[in-house]
């Protein structure tokens, strides 16, 4: 038995905690997954209540935080995945080819942080904030996976509503929408002065 079992082992004697039946079922369908998994996902996979599958997955996210070991459960908006923890990912990409995440500009940047708050949001809510039109910076922000179409508004015209993803959340570390901290008025003002200026610098004329 390695050194590293025993201290699991160990922790779990010491406080009486040991994985159950549904808590390994839960490890099991997190792992084959490989994503964020809902409480009604793993209800399914128990076949428990939900109730149930949300106290024994919470239940196993203390367990694996008091092993300290390599593995992780993170909370993404309402949603579990099973995760390395951050403390080893160094090692990993001495032999993991991962993909290169894209790199956000500031106009993606404010686009998605008036969608993070603002959620659900549409494409006249953004603009109405930033002062120009942002079909090009909502379009790759799609594309890239961190926000995702959440119906259509019921007024004329039908305008689709965006909202973030769990990509999203994962990636920045936010639990859910009200992790998010918030677009003040003072943001506001300042998001449009840099738009002005974006803009004289693109046409190089006065506004």
């Amino acid at each position: 038995m390695s050194e590293a079992f025993e201290s699991a082992e160990q922790i779990r004697l010491e406080l009486g905690e040991k994985k159950n039946e549904q808590q390994n079922i839960i490890e099991a369908v997190l792992f084959a997954l490989a994503r964020a998994v809902s409480v009604g996902e793993l209800a399914k996979a128990c076949a428990c209540d939900q109730k149930t599958a949300e106290k024994q997955v919470r239940g196993l996210m203390k367990i694996l935080e008091q092993e300290d070991g390599a593995l992780m459960i993170r909370e993404v908006d309402g949603k579990y995945q099973l995760c390395t923890s951050p403390k080893y990912f160094d090692y990993l990409v001495n032999v993991v080819s991962a993909q290169k995440k894209p790199e956000l500009s500031d106009v993606l940047m404010e686009t998605l942080a008036i969608v993070a708050n603002k959620t659900p949001a549409t494409r006249v809510d953004i603009e109405k904030i930033r002062g120009v039109k942002s079909d090009f910076a909502v379009n790759k922000l799609i594309e890239y996976g961190l926000i995702e179409e959440a119906g259509r508004l019921n007024v004329p015209g039908r305008p689709a509503l965006f909202k973030p993803t769990d990509e999203f959340y994962r990636r920045f570390g936010i639990e859910n929408k009200y992790g998010m901290p918030k677009v003040d008025s003072a943001m506001e003002s300042r998001i449009s002065d840099e738009v002005q200026i974006e803009l004289k610098d693109l046409i190089g004329e006065q506004l």
